[in-house]
């Protein structure tokens, strides 16, 4: 059986940033679709969301949808995918805004923690029994 790159879905309005975690993630063996605003990253949702293995999301990306939205329609799509939240002032919102079982990576970090973060959420769902 031939093993395919995980697809995961990046959406943050930052250049800078999207390089550093489209290359890291590249480097890690996944597959990346990158989105600038929130209205992107649900539209790659819809139009790829069978192939989308996992979501890291900026919670500000500069529209009027938040990363929060993006989250929740990935959800409706499938319940169990993994979300990474980013964001360098809106943690509090987590619990409250948040999906259930996502993980919530502060700014500034290092991109390897947000590829470990989704990592340990794939394996979290591809366990045996969950």
């Amino acid at each position: 059986m031939e093993k395919t790159s995980v697809l995961v879905l990046i959406a943050e309005d930052q250049a800078e940033i999207a390089d550093v975690l489209t290359m890291s993630f590249e480097d890690g063996g996944y597959e990346v679709l990158l989105a600038s605003t929130a209205d992107e990253a649900m539209g790659a949702l819809d139009s790829r969301g069978e192939e989308v293995r996992a979501l890291v999301t900026d919670i500000k990306l500069g529209s009027s949808a938040t990363g929060w939205d993006v989250a929740r329609h990935a959800r409706e799509m499938k319940p169990d995918m993994p979300v990474v939240y980013m964001t360098g002032s809106e943690g509090n919102d987590w619990a409250s805004l948040g999906v259930p079982n996502s993980i919530l990576v502060p700014k500034p970090f290092a991109a390897s923690q947000v590829l470990t973060a989704v990592s340990q959420l794939l394996n979290a769902t591809n366990t045996p029994g969950s």
